[in-house]
């Protein structure tokens, strides 16, 4: 199968997106990974600041609920969100510009989803790697301490990149296949697809808003 993306390429992104995910819970917390930053950088990166600056604001307004907190389960709509990004970005839309934008959008979804599973996953090695850090703690090893903190983010780094990888290029061999058979007609009525999110958007963000008020 054909890819047009350059597998270095591909490889560099995905890791930059893993990076920028640690930051939604589990190193720096400096809102980097939040789309409204994450689409910048990305844009920045793939040198198309202005639509990775637009995209990141849209997935902004439909991720804004999303509260990573605790140990609750959740869609990853950080990691969504740039890999949304990634694939609009690193594509070349062919004439087929909202074929390309709803397929980056609903492989974002299920990258969501998917990224949950594997958070839990992370959680439950977390788990194992805190009670190493417990017996290390007792024998007072502190080297063998921040080994162990390292591994517990370098596995969430390797899971969230691989995740990034697998979609965006899953999204590039089926944009690939799918922009040669879709007809124009239906490629015109996917103009209506970005619009909706933005509504969707921009109703979402103004009900948290009221809701904030009214707890006031």
């Amino acid at each position: 199968m054909f890819s047009p993306i350059e597998l270095s390429t591909l490889v560099l992104i995905s890791l930059l997106i893993g990076f920028l995910a640690l930051d939604t819970t589990i190193a720096f917390q400096t809102l980097i990974s939040q789309p409204i930053f994450s689409g910048g950088i990305l844009g920045a990166v793939l040198g198309d600041f202005s639509t990775g600056i637009e995209l990141g604001i849209l997935m902004q307004l439909l991720w804004i609920n999303i509260i990573p907190a605790g140990a609750a389960v959740f869609p990853e709509g950080n990691l969504a969100s740039m890999v949304t990004c990634a694939i609009v970005l690193l594509l070349p839309e062919m004439s087929y510009p909202n074929l390309l934008f709803t397929l980056a959008f609903i492989i974002g979804i299920a990258v969501s989803y998917w990224g949950a599973l594997l958070t839990v996953l992370d959680r439950k090695l977390n788990g194992k790697i805190l009670n190493l850090a417990i017996r290390a703690c007792e024998e007072v090893q502190i080297t063998r301490i921040q080994l162990l903190d390292i591994v517990s983010v370098l596995i969430y780094f390797l899971l969230m990149s691989a995740l990034a990888f697998c979609a965006i290029l899953i999204g590039s061999y089926l944009f690939t296949l799918l922009s040669p058979v879709v007809p124009q007609i239906l490629e015109r009525a996917l103009i209506f697809v970005k619009p909706i999110l933005w509504g969707i958007g921009l109703f979402l963000t103004g009900q948290l808003f009221v809701k904030s008020i009214v707890k006031q």
